[in-house]
This record gives C-alpha cells, structure tokens and sequence, in this order.
C-alpha cells in the first residue's frame, strides 16, 4: 500500500473514534449499539488500512518463506 494516504486513514480513523465518543456521552442514557458498530467497524478498517501502509520489517522477512 502506497505510505502518502497513511495521514488520510488516521485522521478519518481518529475523527471517527471522537465522533464515537461523542455520541455515546451525548446519548449515553438512550445508547443504540447499531449506530456504535455502525461507526467502530469503519474506524477498525480505517486504523488496518494505516498498518497497512507502514513498511515491513527486516527481521520479519525471514519468517515468511
């Protein structure tokens, strides 16, 4: 994966996770848990793709064949 969109996918992972944050203290007494999956499975696949993006390691090569 190309390194340049790994700020975009923090940044939308991170704006998401306060947005998350944010409704659940503002409707912490009427909680609904699909608006919360709903908004946590693209933050999960927003903060995977920014792993994604990062390097591989030296020591870790051997390991793969």
């Amino acid at each position: 994966m190309n390194a340049k969109f790994r700020p975009l996918y923090l940044l939308v992972g991170f704006a998401g996770l306060f947005f998350l944050f944010f409704r659940i203290v503002a409707d912490l007494q009427n909680l609904d848990l699909v608006l919360v999956i709903s908004v946590a499975v693209p933050d999960m696949l927003f903060f995977y793709l920014a792993y994604l993006t990062y390097p591989p390691e030296a020591d870790t090569e051997r390991y793969r064949n």
